[in-house]
């Protein structure tokens, strides 16, 4: 049996259930984490912007900003400097979700700290953090 074998069920398990921490999530988890960047961070916010903050394709990031529009979670505001550009700007809708979610994700890691200790659980998040760098340095920097 492949050495790695156990190691793979693992991590499959944990990326498992830590999916369906977001399974109550009235959007995609891709398209959250769009949303969260614009309820969380300063803005203005372009879809150029957002892509690159992404490390996704401009396409992608119309499509889910297109979604998140027909959904009521965002307004597409024109510039007034150059209309060939538009800002996104979050909803009343948007910010309610998103701490909802922060709330509920808060939740479940603060079970993780308790029941770990803090020092493993910081030890979990920077190994994570190194294995996500190396994996996409494989990927030539692609997410």
């Amino acid at each position: 049996m492949n050495k790695y074998f156990s190691a793979n069920a693992v991590l499959s398990m944990f990326s498992k259930y830590y999916m369906e921490l977001k399974k109550d999530l009235p959007i995609r988890p891709s398209e959250m984490g769009v949303l969260n960047i614009i309820a969380e961070t300063p803005g203005p916010h372009t879809p150029v912007l957002l892509a690159g903050l992404l490390g996704v394709s401009k396409p992608m990031i119309t499509a889910h900003l297109t979604d998140l529009a027909k959904k009521g979670y965002i307004e597409k505001k024109q510039s007034p400097e150059d209309k060939r550009f538009f800002y996104v700007l979050p909803t009343e809708k948007a910010l309610a979700l998103v701490e909802r979610a922060k709330t509920d994700l808060n939740q479940h890691l603060e079970r993780l700290v308790q029941e770990m200790g803090q020092d493993e659980f910081d030890h979990l998040v920077r190994l994570a953090g190194k294995a996500s760098k190396i994996l996409e340095s494989e990927q030539g920097g692609e997410k």
